[in-house]
């Protein structure tokens, strides 16, 4: 939400809000392939385990590998936008220039160290960031409706313009990973299955384009507070917005909004990275302590966020146009391919579209990976 206005600047707001609908419906697409597969094979909980069943052990790997690096990157993004974060907070109270080295440092250790106290501690202290992100997101959306200029929703680039949006919005909705996991948790049952991935989308759909429509409604494209300035330096949206809501409290809420954003994300991913590699330590039968994991987790994105200040969103754009081209896309279509027209598996759940869905599906992902390149 923070990188997803700044990236699809360019393309003004009706490209970018054609852009949403369409990695919506790829997403939803493949997230209800992902169930159609799972329920061919219950009780497999693990997305990497479905590739290895229904493709090979060499699909496996690759799930695991993209999966992992699109991970890292993510971690990275975050950083780099937490320390931008605290950069700007200790200028506007103390009026001392923090260095953005020191901002990552200290945004990882004080972050990063909150995952050592354990999955339960961390999952209720998320939960009250992410009431505190619906609040904030609310009266933003609210109060900057107020001062959206239609005017700026109007300019229309050329549609070539428009082609470099696909990979920051399929990051946004990046979710196949969790699926098989979700089957086993509503006891794979095809429709309330079926409802979750839909809904659990289209909410989403909503809450991105609500959020498109008062960013670039509110915010320039040009000048020095404007979205393509904020691009250049690989900023959050919500520095853009900063600058141009005249009020204080206004200012705050943006602030409020980018901290509960970042900090729900890292600490969310900053897990799901540590249970992944501990899983990975197991099978391998390296002998790896649970602090050394923790290190391993969150010490490499605080090395590469130092290294590339523009990671916010470079890249979340390079783990959507490379990660999610794969990992949400092209393996979940070869799984069912695989499965419905060559293995013959039939099951309570089939996606419609046929052979035709498949490749137009396979076709969309593919030219994102390719335009990525």
């Amino acid at each position: 939400m923070l990188a997803l206005p700044v990236q699809t600047a360019a393309s003004g707001f009706m490209y970018s809000l054609m852009g949403i609908f369409l990695c919506w419906s790829f997403m939803t697409y493949t997230g209800l392939l992902l169930v159609e597969a799972t329920l061919w094979v219950k009780n497999e909980t693990h997305f990497s385990s479905l590739s290895r069943i229904l493709v090979g052990n060499g699909t496996r790997i690759l799930a695991l590998l993209v999966y992992l690096a699109m991970n890292y990157l993510s971690l990275v993004a975050y950083t780099a936008g937490g320390a931008a974060l605290i950069k700007h907070q200790v200028l506007a109270h103390t009026g001392l220039e923090l260095n953005y080295e020191i901002a990552c440092l200290l945004f990882t250790l004080f972050f990063g160290s909150l995952i050592f106290l354990g999955a339960q501690i961390v999952g209720k202290m998320n939960l009250l960031f992410m009431v505190g992100l619906g609040v904030t997101y609310f009266c933003l959306v609210g109060l900057g409706i107020n001062h959206v200029e239609m005017s700026r929703l109007a300019f229309k680039p050329s549609w070539t313009e428009g082609l470099g949006i696909f990979s920051i919005i399929l990051a946004t909705f990046s979710y196949q990973m969790v699926v098989p996991s979700v089957c086993l948790h509503l006891n794979y049952d095809a429709q309330k299955l079926k409802k979750a991935i839909i809904l659990g989308t289209s909410i989403p759909f909503v809450v991105y384009s609500l959020w498109l429509f008062v960013i670039h409604g509110v915010v320039p494209l040009e000048g020095e507070h404007g979205l393509l300035a904020a691009l250049d330096r690989g900023a959050s949206a919500t520095e853009p917005l900063r600058a141009h809501f005249g009020h204080w409290s206004l200012a705050a809420l943006s602030d409020f909004f980018a901290f509960f954003a970042i900090v729900t994300s890292y600490l969310g991913l900053s897990l799901a990275l540590f249970y992944f590699l501990k899983d990975c330590f197991q099978e391998v039968k390296i002998n790896m302590s649970r602090n050394g994991i923790i290190i391993a987790s969150i010490v490499p994105t605080l090395l590469l966020a130092m290294m590339f200040p523009k990671a916010l969103v470079q890249c979340l754009d390079i783990s959507g146009g490379y990660g999610d081209t794969i990992l949400s896309g092209l393996i979940p279509i070869t799984m069912v391919w695989v499965g419905r027209y060559r293995k013959k598996l039939t099951g309570e759940f089939k996606v419609p579209g046929g052979k035709l869905g498949l490749s137009l599906a396979a076709a969309f992902y593919l030219f994102i990976f390719l335009l990525q390149f």
